[in-house]
């Protein structure tokens, strides 16, 4: 058995969805330090699949036995914008005719990850996350900006347990 970390970044628009039981193939590349403190206590990958960033030191394939969602703890901040924002900005394109109106936040929001907050969650399967460009952007315009020093819980990516073949 051997588990692979999936970004959930990169799975969202380019992998194919798969559920415990099927067969699978990773590109995979050794784990960075970095990358076991990120998934501490909950997890230690041992290898980590990539398709954008880097090209696969080796290919693993297999049965999938199980699946995790893997998310952390962050801090959210509000910092003052220095300096502070004009009541309403005018935005547009390069050489557009058209220009909107907004209201920017007298601040700019910060997230500060919380060493040792991983958890994984069982799942069974992956499924791709955004389907299409809208998505991300209208489920940001539903949320609601956090607190200063609220903590909120953020899918980092899976982790899936290969029985090699």
């Amino acid at each position: 058995m051997v588990d692979v970390l999936l970004w959930e970044w990169e799975w969202a628009c380019c992998g194919e969805p798969f559920a415990v039981g099927d067969r699978v193939e990773f590109g995979v590349v050794d784990v960075a330090e970095g990358v076991r403190e990120l998934c501490a206590p909950a997890a230690d990958p041992e290898f980590v699949e990539t398709h954008h960033e880097r090209e696969p030191e080796l290919h693993i394939g297999g049965v999938v036995r199980s699946v995790a969602a893997l998310t952390v703890a962050h801090r959210m901040r509000r910092v003052p914008r220095q300096p502070p924002a004009p009541q309403i900005t005018r935005l547009s394109a390069p050489g557009a005719e058209w220009a909107i109106e907004v209201r920017p936040t007298p601040y700019v929001l910060t997230s500060e990850q919380l060493v040792g907050t991983a958890r994984a969650e069982p799942l069974g399967g992956v499924s791709r996350a955004v389907e299409d460009e809208g998505d991300d952007t209208e489920r940001a315009a539903r949320e609601e900006d956090p607190d200063d020093g609220d903590i909120r819980r953020s899918l980092v990516g899976y982790l899936v347990t290969i029985d090699e073949e």
